[in-house]
């Protein structure tokens, strides 16, 4: 399964146990996170996007900077790997 969602301050890919954001204006170039179970990814999935609604009216840059800090949080209890590039 393969997935891609566009906005104006990030993108989100998913493929089973794997979730890439690539926010615009960030010096990274994409933050990947790689899940134990294909459930994780694709609840982490739904969640990025979920949370883009709730922020919309925010300006870009607090949407970015809001959208990662978020990220952190909701995955604090989650087996994952890590890997910025």
């Amino acid at each position: 399964m393969k997935k891609r969602k566009i906005s104006t301050y990030f993108s989100v890919y998913i493929n089973e146990k794997e979730v890439v954001i690539h926010y615009a204006n960030t010096k990274e170039l994409a933050q990947e996170f790689l899940f134990k179970l294909e459930e994780d990814a694709e609840r982490f999935y739904q969640s990025c996007l979920d949370i883009e609604k709730s922020i919309e009216s925010l300006s870009a840059s607090k949407q970015e900077v809001t959208h990662n800090q978020w990220v952190k949080q909701t995955l604090k209890d989650v087996d994952y790997e890590y890997v910025e590039y």
